[in-house]
């Protein structure tokens, strides 16, 4: 034994050996603690809480008497925008938190659309292939987009996930039935921009967005046949610089389709169907018996779903469904919404009294 003992004291080599085996065996012991750690992070992650229904509702009249308003963004409850294309006099409103106040910028060509990723970085899209931007003091035209030589642009839609990546869309008319039918999407990133070949899409870009999951923009087509062709919506795929066709509808009550984005995740609105992408085929995710369903839907998550019916606004938790108001008036809509943890608004618009107006609503 003492030999033994003396060899080990004195070879390091054997040394060296039995650290290497001790080094190895620890790391192998946090790795395989980490793996238990993580594992165990994944089977406790917390769940999604189901929305609350507690709102404090106050409503705002924007005084638009030969216009509607259409479209809704805010970066927070102090910063929220709404545009309109219709009022030359006073195309964007803005909320600071206390009211509302509205103006126009002199040399823009019909706003359509709003969206932004700050407060001081807000971005219009508008007619004329025209994108503003907003630095927090002032507007200046950021680009004036063209396609096929054709400046006729409308861009009837923006979105994106940054300041430096960004898509706005829409389309410019074609030589028919003169509906802005000619597909255009340009999208923002690495400091320039990238017109996409949509020769084989047909119809204005309404909504896009990309779903965070797979990396896959998905978007929606309006198409306007007049005699031709029925109206319909066509939503689509695109990924690698490749389109595919994945449903379409004709414009008949409770049929029309929607996209919405939740939590970074693509909702598809088929009808009454509630669906996601899930190994390339659609899932249904929840199904609205409604028949007051307008095939439009917000959220913050799965379990925090806010509906418009034509006779009111219905907010589903993830179990069940519950009004949280009620339109007294016939053919109201809701255009929009801006989502925050606290606060909501939405952007009413009611036909019979013409009115423009802002539901706000606060948790307690």
């Amino acid at each position: 034994m003492k030999v033994v003992k003396s060899f080990l004291a004195v070879n390091p080599v054997s040394r060296l050996f039995t650290s290497a085996i001790t080094k190895l065996i620890v790391a192998i012991f946090i790795l395989l603690l980490f793996v238990n750690i993580n594992s165990c992070n994944n089977i406790t992650e917390p769940e999604i809480q189901p929305g609350r229904r507690d709102y404090v509702w106050e409503v705002d009249t924007l005084n638009y008497p030969y216009a509607t308003l259409i479209r809704l963004w805010g970066s927070s409850p102090k910063d929220v925008w709404a545009t309109s294309p219709g009022d030359a006099g006073k195309t964007i409103s803005h909320f600071n938190g206390k009211s509302w106040s509205s103006y126009s910028v002199g040399g823009m060509n019909t706003p359509h659309s709003i969206w932004g990723d700050s407060y001081n970085n807000v971005f219009i899209a508008a007619n004329g292939g025209e994108v503003w931007k907003y630095d927090g003091s002032s507007w200046t035209k950021f680009a004036e987009i063209t396609k096929d030589g054709r400046s006729d642009i409308s861009f009837n839609n923006i979105w994106g996930k940054s300041r430096n990546d960004f898509y706005v869309f829409g389309g410019y008319p074609d030589t028919i039935v003169r509906a802005y039918n000619i597909s255009v999407i340009a999208h923002y990133h690495d400091n320039k921009w990238e017109i996409l070949n949509t020769a084989p899409i047909f119809g204005m870009i309404a909504h896009l967005y990309e779903n965070a999951s797979d990396g896959k923009v998905y978007f929606q087509a309006l198409k306007i046949g007049g005699a031709i062709h029925p109206d319909s919506t066509i939503i689509y795929e695109y990924s690698q610089k490749k389109y595919k066709k994945l449903y379409s509808s004709v414009w008949t009550w409770g049929e029309q389709a929607f996209l919405s984005l939740i939590n970074n995740e693509v909702y598809f609105i088929l009808g009454n169907r509630i669906a996601k992408r899930v190994n390339d085929q659609f899932q249904t995710f929840l199904k609205i018996d409604n028949p007051n369903f307008y095939q439009l839907m917000w959220g913050r998550s799965s379990r925090d779903l806010f509906f418009y019916m034509t006779d009111g606004l219905v907010h589903y938790n993830g179990s069940n469904f519950e009004y949280l108001l009620h339109f007294d008036k016939p053919r109201t809509h809701v255009f929009g919404s801006a989502l925050f943890e606290k606060d909501v608004f939405f952007l009413v618009y009611e036909s019979a009294t013409k009115l423009n107006l802002i539901y706000r609503g606060k948790i307690n």
